[in-house]
């Protein structure tokens, strides 16, 4: 007996019919379409934005634009950065004892250390006229060879971390080496490759007519020309290290300080002694000093109407000269007036062009503070006594320590008058071309250092101490 089905009971109602069971639909539903959609990505292209959505996205997107010019932003700000600290043209000093070339043996007695020479040579070069006649001229002045400063073609100076060139005393044999960043090491031997060129890619040169060699150390570009006398080499290399420990002991840890330049000495050069010669900055003032400071250096700077105090002390002999400020009229009144001071004898061959002056105006010495003094006029004699008591017990040895050299100088007048005496010099040859030279060489540094005001420069007699200072 069957039951007949419950009017709520729908399964009994399709059996009783007959109908067919139905398998579960694999369809999407429109329930499930709409939870899809709600869970997609806002990046999905197939969205389907709502008001909401399309507000939310236009706040989005300008702050992702934004973000993305910031980065690029502190890109182009941290490039300029480094374009500026690593390449620009500027100071850029570097502590001696952090170099790797100054470490090695030196086997010439002269040697010139520059580091970043890119920025400092490119700063001088900025700064003065003609860079390399001013070191010319620097160097002919303290008796040491002209330096020869590599430069790499088209590269000129490339941009290094450091450059030491080294040479003997007549400067004929040249040694130099450059550290490279490792980009510019590699850009640098890739163009000499494809150039074929050997001062670049590395091979046989020629310096100064003479043969040399070019050849690459890892990042180190090397040249070295064939010494003239072989035989030199290694004592000069020995004298170097003796000259560079020295040095070191007695500079109290000088090599820890930042410098823009090093003059190395294997052995003296009258008047300077064999060591180290470092460039510093010391409060605005440019200072090559040698050893421990002087306890009382005497940098007042010259006095007033007077443009040089320059005074020079040797085992036979002892002179000073002043250049002042001339009142007079005529065809000499661009000069200056000038005294000598000698002892024992010698003051008038101390003035500039003094023999013309002996032979044509009659000058002659009289005697002075244990020597004799000479003058182009006699206001210039009353001058040079009146300021005795600021020079005389320098050039005679007589202050703390003694002195071997020394003096002050004003810059632009100075320089203005030193071109002067050059011209009037080299225009009459009978006062002879070594003098007119020097007055020349003088001229030129003095023009170059026309941005600070007064030069000081002292030297101790036993060597151990000295100091040569650009005043701002």
């Amino acid at each position: 007996m069957s039951r007949s089905p419950e009017p709520g009971d729908k399964g009994g109602s399709s059996f009783a019919r007959g109908e067919p069971r139905s398998s579960p639909s694999l369809a999407p539903r429109e329930d499930d379409a709409t939870s899809s959609r709600a869970q997609r990505s806002d990046l999905d292209p197939e969205r389907v934005s709502s008001p909401d959505d399309e507000s939310s996205s236009r706040r989005w997107r300008p702050n992702r634009r934004g973000g993305c010019l910031l980065l690029l932003a502190a890109l182009a700000l941290g490039a300029a950065g480094h374009w500026a600290y690593w390449y620009r043209d500027r100071p850029h000093e570097m502590a001696p004892a952090s170099s790797r070339l100054l470490a090695e043996a030196g086997a010439l007695p002269v040697r010139l250390w520059l580091p970043y020479p890119h920025q400092n040579l490119g700063a001088l070069g900025e700064a003065v006229e003609r860079p390399q006649e001013v070191l010319a001229a620097a160097s002919r002045l303290a008796g040491l060879p002209e330096p020869a400063i590599p430069r790499l073609g088209a590269f000129g100076i490339p941009a290094a971390r450091e450059l030491l060139v080294e040479a003997s005393r007549d400067g004929r044999t040249l040694r130099a080496a450059m550290r490279l960043y490792p980009a510019t090491a590699a850009l640098t031997r890739l163009a000499g490759t494809v150039a074929r060129n050997p001062w670049l890619a590395g091979g046989e040169v020629r310096v100064n007519g003479s043969p040399a060699e070019v050849r690459w150390d890892g990042l180190t570009w090397r040249l070295q020309s064939s010494p003239t006398d072989g035989s030199a080499s290694g004592a000069a290399g020995m004298a170097v290290d003796g000259a560079t420990r020295t040095a070191g002991s007695g500079a109290g840890g000088a090599d820890e300080e930042p410098t823009l330049a090093l003059i190395e000495l294997a052995e003296p050069v009258a008047p300077l002694p064999a060591g180290r010669f470092p460039l510093r900055r010391e409060d605005g003032d440019l200072v090559v000093r040698l050893g421990a400071p002087l306890p009382d250096p005497p940098n007042a700077g010259p006095p007033s109407r007077v443009m040089l105090i320059w005074l020079q002390r040797r085992a036979d002999r002892a002179e000073t000269l002043l250049l002042m400020e001339a009142d007079r009229e005529g065809l000499l009144s661009g000069l200056p007036a000038a005294a000598a001071w000698a002892q024992p004898s010698g003051a008038v061959e101390a003035l500039p062009g003094g023999h013309l002056l002996r032979q044509l105006a009659g000058v002659r010495a009289a005697p002075f503070g244990g020597g004799e003094l000479a003058a182009t006029e006699s206001s210039a004699a009353a001058r040079a006594r009146e300021l005795a008591k600021i020079w005389l017990p320098l050039a005679s040895g007589r202050s703390f320590p003694p002195l071997s050299l020394g003096g002050w100088l004003a810059i632009a007048p100075a320089g203005e008058q030193a071109d002067h005496l050059h011209q009037l010099l080299d225009e009459i040859p009978i006062l002879g071309a070594a003098e007119a030279q020097r007055w020349g060489d003088v001229a030129t540094v003095l023009h170059a250092a026309r941005g600070y005001r007064t030069l000081s420069c002292w030297l101790a007699a036993d060597g151990s101490r000295g100091e040569l200072r650009l005043h701002r």
